[in-house]
């Protein structure tokens, strides 16, 4: 069972015994076989090497939130194929999940500008936010708001027209500055258009 994918490292369950091992050879091991795909998981059949770090965030997040343990394989089997029938819409939503991350990244240096929009995340928002908008991170971000929990986008542009209409001198700034009103519109019609992605994306997700 995956269990999770870092920068560096995957962690996985086989059996009883708990691994940690280099995302590398992890992924070396995964694609060993050269042509053939009889050694792969069945639901790795069809993937390039390079879309696993997205793929492998995306499904330790919805495995993790997944309850039903006895039965993972099928788990993963199923998210194969919602993977491969969804991987347009999926892959649109990480690219608009990508502007998300990076403004509000960029808006930390503002703690107090930056926080009603946190805030209208939901509570698991300061944890789950990623630190990078890697592939793998992204996939992990995306996983996590396709299985809720506490954590949306649905009030993203709400909190940002908001700050627009404040009265504060760190809102006029950022009104008569041009980097941070793109900042702010980017981060309102990505957060948008992901937030509506993921709603269609989400009645389709395996269970």
């Amino acid at each position: 069972m995956l269990l999770s994918v870092g920068s560096a490292a995957v962690v996985f369950a086989s059996g009883s015994t708990l691994y940690e091992q280099d995302q590398d050879d992890f992924l070396a091991d995964q694609f060993a076989g050269g042509s053939t795909s009889t050694r792969q998981a069945s639901w790795l059949r069809g993937l390039l090497r390079q879309d696993m770090p997205f793929c492998m965030g995306l499904a330790g997040a919805m495995a993790i939130a997944w309850t039903d343990a006895s039965h993972v394989c099928s788990f993963f089997d199923r998210f194969g194929g919602y993977y491969r029938s969804r991987r347009p819409q999926l892959e649109q939503a990480a690219r608009d999940l990508r502007y998300v991350v990076e403004a509000l990244l960029a808006l930390e240096r503002w703690p107090r500008l930056v926080a009603p929009v946190v805030e209208s995340m939901g509570e698991q928002a300061h944890r789950a936010i990623p630190r990078t908008s890697q592939p793998n991170d992204l996939g992990a971000f995306l996983g996590r708001l396709l299985t809720g929990g506490g954590l949306t986008l649905d009030g993203v542009p709400r909190a940002i027209r908001a700050l627009r209409d404040a009265d504060s001198a760190l809102a006029e700034e950022f009104r008569r500055t041009p980097h941070m009103r793109r900042m702010l519109d980017n981060l309102e019609s990505h957060s948008q258009m992901a937030a509506e992605e993921i709603e269609q994306l989400r009645g389709a997700a395996p269970t």
